[in-house]
């Protein structure tokens, strides 16, 4: 009697414990982190490193030729418009120009006295007119030997730092030959590097501006100045650009990042979701897209990677659809979940 109480009650224990079993494992609630299909643009953003130089590197020298007199400047100096950088030895110069205001100034009194001469009517007009003539010619030649002694002092063009000192005192130089190199800081230019794939769409280039830490995410717009023929080594075309407003934050030696905004080539809406919400089963692609609390298995198509590295689709999601992006490997069709919120921007690590 014993045996066959046991017999029935012993599978209805088991019993029972199947149904709690199932009963607890329905009741497993799975956490999960949601995002939704973006809508994508049909301009997309590029950014790549930049760095900022100096506009202009001036070369500076004598308008002729002559001895050092004396360097003003050194390595590391800042000028400012019109300060004397260097002078040469003046002396030869001055005695030539003090020889041709003495010809001028005789031949000055010469002319005066012809033409007192040609209103008498005493000498030809052909006479006074080649004195005439020739006191013009003497006039230039002395307005010349006083250019030449402006020449023997070199000044700076612009403000700026000098980069270096070529020559010393004494030492002969020639006309054109560089004395010092000067930095024009008034200026400066943003340099980066530009892929190959891009270089045949520069077409497609909107605007361009940069941006720096110090600037806590302000943006400023850049003007593009032109892109390099030919690539380097590593199939990189150098772009160049300088700020259209006023670039005082911005000093040579910087590292900046260059934004550049693309036109896309986009005929009809496409949808963009990150690489992580996405899985495959049986050489299918699905996603979870949540409904009331509960995750249903999504078929979709992928059509490409966006500019930002996430994934465009095609079909099998709306821009309503709540998708999940994280625990995607854990679920099962109609698992419940809880979605984790993201931690605010202000509260990294979740800790506040």
């Amino acid at each position: 009697m014993r045996c066959k109480l046991l017999m029935i009650v012993f599978p209805m224990i088991l019993l029972l414990g199947c149904k709690q079993e199932k009963s607890e494992r329905k009741a497993i609630v799975k956490n999960v982190k949601i995002t939704s299909p973006l809508l994508m643009s049909h301009v997309s953003v590029r950014t790549f490193p930049g760095f900022v130089k100096v506009a202009d590197e001036i070369n500076l020298g004598f308008k002729t030729a002559g001895q050092i007199h004396r360097v003003f400047v050194k390595e590391g100096d800042y000028v400012h418009e019109g300060d004397i950088i260097a002078e040469l030895d003046k002396k030869d110069y001055r005695l030539q120009l003090e020889a041709t205001q003495i010809q001028y100034n005789q031949l000055k009194e010469e002319v005066e006295r012809l033409k007192e001469l040609f209103n008498r009517k005493n000498i030809p007009a052909n006479d006074y007119e080649k004195a005439v003539a020739g006191l013009s010619a003497l006039g230039v030649k002395l307005q010349a030997d006083r250019n030449t002694m402006e020449y023997t002092v070199l000044r700076s063009p612009v403000s700026g730092y000098i980069q270096s000192v070529h020559f010393a005192k004494s030492e002969m130089v020639n006309a054109g030959t560089t004395i010092v190199t000067l930095l024009d800081v008034s200026t400066v230019k943003i340099e980066m590097e530009l892929p190959a794939s891009l270089y045949m769409r520069q077409d497609d280039f909107i605007e361009y501006s940069c941006k720096t830490s110090l600037l806590k995410g302000e943006e400023i717009q850049l003007k593009m100045l032109g892109i390099n023929q030919k690539s380097n080594s590593s199939q990189l075309y150098k772009m160049n650009f300088i700020p259209q407003t006023s670039q005082a934050i911005l000093k040579p030696g910087m590292n900046v990042e260059v934004l550049i905004k693309i036109k896309e080539n986009i005929t009809h809406t496409l949808l963009s979701l990150p690489t992580e919400t996405v899985f495959k089963e049986k050489d299918k692609t699905y996603v979870w897209v949540i409904k009331n609390n509960t995750v249903e298995k999504r078929k979709v198509e992928i059509g490409g990677i966006a500019p930002n590295g996430d994934l465009i689709f095609l079909s099998g999601v709306t821009e309503d659809d709540i998708v999940v992006k994280a625990g995607v490997h854990a679920l099962q069709e109609n698992d419940s979940i809880h979605i984790i919120d993201e931690p605010s921007k202000t509260n990294v690590g979740g800790l506040l």
